[in-house]
């Protein structure tokens, strides 16, 4: 076996089997030819083409005029072609250059460096494009003038090219995400922003940050920040959900954010990712509604008028002490209570009358009530009460109602009623006793009339006529 006559090429051919090492195979080749030749010893054909036989590459060799003088095995299974389609002919009709790329000016760079490695797209029989990574040594051993080696690295390039989508759509996601984030690498260099970190830290340019330094872009975070930092790198993962920093302007930013550590394949922490959300204005809004709130609490609360109010499922929510005194109660014993237990000594005709005006007009006019009172008199009161719409238009949330005590008014609207009725008869009775006068007054001048006498009341003998 030829193996067995020259271990020599055994070992090299083992070499280029177990490594694809072909310009290390091929110096050593030039070598072993070299001290073959001192020797006068010659390898032969077979020996040669048993080692590219076994090479895991494809191999072209070409003359000094770039024409094809030998190929093997897996450049033909690589590119679809026959040794006899190949042989002879000029290289550069199945190469592919690029515009502007001069393939003679290339080999002659190659002949002045001795070799080069790059990577080049070849034609296949078929007209496929077969991209390449090829080690080109020129050589000086007549006719042959330059040894090619190729590696098939379409599957290589197909996997960069799925990883840089797969990167690019990364990038596009974080960009476009509604949500605050930024991605570091252990050394806190930014990696990948999304367009609403930089609208919330009023950076104006996100490519122009990406490489920099954290603390470069934002010099002036809080030293509590640097310690999460350093905390998430470690592994760990923080968070806060209402945190305040104070800017070197003064001006205070309140942040929702959490940092968490992402993994390289070994395992190994590779960076940090950083979920911010910017809420300094939805604080500021709590802090007006909770103004807001605290302004009607109060007023509902020191009212002298009673004010109660109540939610959909019909549970009082807000009572103020002038309320809880008109039921005898404490206000503990108002908040929470169902609004039907509290008025319960309300007839049903109408609480049905009250409720169906509420649904349809969202709202009560001038509705009096009578409050029985366990101490004394009862107390009448005036209601008006109106829905508290949510964000559905057509719903409502809360119903705020207030009362007017009218009790006193009442009271002086009886006596004036009385007072008018008691007046209303003493006219009648004085309107009787006029007419009766009158009639009186007509007789006596009838008689004196029938005596042939003057009439006395010439006032009523005037009415008569």
């Amino acid at each position: 076996m030829v193996l067995a006559a020259l271990p020599s090429y055994g070992v090299l051919i083992l070499l280029v089997m177990s490594t694809g090492l072909c310009i290390l195979a091929f110096l050593l080749l030039r070598a072993q030819r070299s001290a073959l030749q001192s020797t006068s010893i010659q390898p032969s054909k077979a020996e040669v083409d048993t080692l590219f036989r076994f090479m895991p590459e494809g191999y072209v060799g070409l003359d000094a005029q770039a024409r094809i003088l030998e190929v093997n095995e897996n450049y033909l299974m690589m590119t679809g072609y026959t040794r006899k389609q190949l042989v002879g002919r000029y290289f550069k009709e199945i190469i592919v250059l690029h515009e502007g790329e001069d393939f003679g000016q290339h080999l002659k760079q190659i002949e002045d460096e001795h070799s080069q490695l790059f990577e080049t797209t070849h034609r296949c029989k078929d007209g496929n494009l077969l991209y390449l990574e090829v080690s080109i040594t020129a050589v000086q051993a007549h006719p042959l003038a330059y040894m090619c080696f190729y590696r098939d690295i379409s599957k290589r390039l197909k996997a960069e090219s799925a990883l840089q989508h797969s990167t690019d759509l990364l990038r596009y996601v974080i960009e476009h995400t509604q949500s605050s984030v930024a991605i570091h690498d252990r050394n806190l260099r930014y990696l990948y922003v999304s367009q609403k970190y930089l609208d919330e830290y009023h950076i104006p340019d996100g490519k122009a940050i990406i490489g920099k330094h954290h603390y470069e872009v934002i010099p002036d975070l809080p030293e509590k920040w640097r310690q999460v930092h350093r905390r998430a790198l470690a592994g760990e993962v923080v968070r806060a959900d209402d945190d305040a920093y104070e800017r070197s302007d003064g001006h205070t930013e309140y942040t929702r954010w959490e940092c968490r550590p992402w993994y390289e394949e070994s395992g190994e922490v590779g960076g940090i990712i950083i979920y911010t959300e910017m809420i300094t204005k939805q604080k500021e809004i709590e802090v007006e509604l909770r103004k807001a709130h605290d302004y009607l609490a109060a007023l509902i609360s020191h009212a002298n008028a009673p004010i109660l109010v109540w939610d959909a499922s019909f549970v009082i929510t807000h009572a103020n002490k002038a309320l809880a005194d008109l039921l005898d109660l404490s206000t503990d014993q108002v908040i929470g209570k169902q609004l039907g237990t509290l008025f319960s000594f309300v007839p049903e005709d109408d609480v049905r009358e009250i409720f169906q005006q509420l649904e349809v007009s969202k709202e009560l006019s001038n509705k009096e009530m009578e409050i029985p009172s366990a101490h004394g008199p009862g107390r009448t009161v005036l209601w008006n009460a109106a829905a508290v719409k949510g964000s559905d238009a057509s719903g409502w949330f809360a119903i705020i109602a207030q009362g007017q005590d009218i009790t006193d008014r009442k009271k002086i609207e009886r006596a004036n009623r009385q007072q008018l009725d008691e007046l209303k008869r003493w006219f009648a009775l004085m309107t009787q006793r006029e007419d009766r006068i009158l009639d009186l007054k007509g007789e006596v001048n009838e008689l004196l009339t029938e005596l042939h006498r003057p009439a006395r009341y010439e006032s009523v003998k005037e009415d008569t006529v």
